[in-house]
Parts: structure tokens; sequence; C-alpha cells
């Protein structure tokens, strides 16, 4: 049985509000994704949780990228990316991809650990599931633009195990016992 709800004021001052908002959010579980994108030679990505499905018909996802991120601009400059769900192995790709390592841009994409997808897309070997998208609208709020992509190709990793995110912290997704 869950703890009562505990209320959190949405008329108080701005930083309060926020910080209140950043505080609410740690406790709703998050798919981590690396979102990538390609333009020829040039690679980048970023680590994220903020992604998931549209729409099945046609398959799209929306995916939220920071306008400072320089994976926005690589998006919006190709019109394609990736989206590459990652597995509970993948907590030190994630480190690579959240700027933890010094690393950035094409650098982050390790020999041996990727694939280019059909459309020119890098595509993470190993993953749960990878997505590779043509960019089909963009709508800027805030701070971030989302990014709407058409699914074009997938592959799927069979037997691995999505990687969560939540409360500061890596977490699995456990089944709950039947009855």
């Amino acid at each position: 049985m869950a703890d009562s709800a505990v209320p959190l004021q949405a008329d108080c001052c701005p930083d309060d509000h926020r910080a209140n908002f950043v505080a609410q959010m740690r406790v709703v579980p998050g798919p981590v994704a690396l979102i990538c994108s390609a333009d020829g030679d040039k690679r980048t990505g970023m680590a994220a949780t903020a992604w998931n499905s549209l729409c099945a018909e046609p398959p799209m996802l929306l995916v939220c990228v920071n306008r400072s991120a320089s994976a926005n601009e690589m998006i919006v400059s190709s019109g394609r990316f990736s989206v590459n769900l990652l597995s509970t192995d993948d907590v030190e790709t994630v480190a690579i991809f959240s700027a933890q390592r010094g690393l950035s841009g094409a650098a982050r994409f390790l020999d041996g650990q990727w694939d280019t997808g059909e459309l020119g897309q890098p595509m993470l070997k190993g993953a749960v599931a990878v997505f590779e998208c043509e960019l089909e609208a963009r709508h800027s709020h805030g701070t971030h633009d989302i990014f709407i992509g058409r699914v074009r190709h997938m592959t799927k990793t069979v037997g691995a195990e999505p990687l969560l995110y939540m409360d500061g912290g890596y977490c699995t997704p456990a089944p709950l016992a039947a009855g």
C-alpha cells in the first residue's frame, strides 16, 4: 500500500515550482535510450528518457531534445535520428553519452559497438531495441524541441533487459507476482 499523497504547490515562486517538478519527475521511471544522429561523417548523440511511441499507423516516435544539445542541430541538419533503447549492460555507455567520460561528438561512438542503419544513422549493437527514423516534424517548447520521427527501420536483441532510470539511479523492470 502506498504512503499518503504529499501536496506540492503550483502557485509558489517559479524556482520552487521548478524544483518541485524535478523532484516529482524523479519518481517516474523512464526507459534509457541514446538519441543519436549522423550527417555524413559527423555523428553525435545523447542519453535520454524523454522519448516514447507516438502512434502505430504509421509507426512514429517522439523525442525531446534540449536546443543546446549537439544532437538537436544534427537532427535538424540530417533530418534523421535513431533511438537506441539501452540494456542493463549499457550503464557505462550512458556515462559516455552523458559527458561523464570527457568524450563528445563522434568520439562517443566506440569502435565495434555500432552499426550504421539503412538511413545512415548510428545503431547500437546489443541494444534492446533500435528505431531508425526520418524527421517528420519539429515543435519548439520551453528549452526543448520535440522531434517526431517516422520509424523506417528497426532491430532488437532478444533477451536483453531494458535499463530504466528512476529516483536518481538505474533499475530494471521486474514482473509482479501473479495472484
